[in-house]
């Protein structure tokens, strides 16, 4: 199962890569910037800033509970898949 540490992970690399969380009901959750995540042990708040507006301010936000992640995608194309950590059982 993803958790708090994946999260940090994904959030530390340098530079850091745009992520897609994928659900278990097929909800996607982008994440643009490390800026606009507050992650916790057992769920991470996203801020979902609004498209059309010149910053990123959140308008919104979503929470993302590990145990409901499905998979992660990075959202370049040509960047590096993320790979769980070998004791994470599906």
């Amino acid at each position: 199962m993803f958790n708090a540490n994946e999260l940090l992970a994904l959030l530390n690399a340098r530079p850091f890569l745009p992520f897609r969380f994928v659900m278990r009901d097929g909800t996607e959750v982008e994440v643009n910037s490390r800026r606009l995540v507050m992650p916790g042990r057992q769920f991470a708040l996203i801020g979902l800033p609004d498209p059309a507006a010149p910053d990123d301010l959140v308008d919104w936000y979503i929470t993302v509970w590990y145990g409901l992640v499905a998979r992660v995608d990075q959202m370049q194309p040509d960047a590096p898949l993320f790979v769980r950590s070998p004791d994470i059982t599906s």
